[in-house]
């Protein structure tokens, strides 16, 4: 009876141990999405502040010049 009871109690500690590896593993795979999101949201928080610094840029541009055009503009008309 101790064998059968030592067997059925190592099968259950061993399904025990597979659902902790499973749950572990699915928690490292969702650690991987979020991360990836992460570096994805701070690659377009760059590209938002780096859109901002350049229409900084103009106004800064405009307002010491106003009555002129931009010179290094590639869309002005001749």
């Amino acid at each position: 009876m101790i064998p059968a009871l030592l067997t059925a109690l190592g099968a259950l500690f061993s399904a025990v141990g597979k659902i902790f590896e499973f749950l572990y593993a699915r928690n490292l795979a969702n650690a991987g999405k979020v991360q990836e999101q992460l570096d994805a949201l701070r690659r377009q928080v760059k590209d938002a502040q780096i859109a901002v610094a350049a229409r900084e840029a103009v106004r800064a541009s405009i307002a010491a010049n106003p009555d002129g055009v931009s010179d290094d503009d590639p869309f002005r008309r001749d």
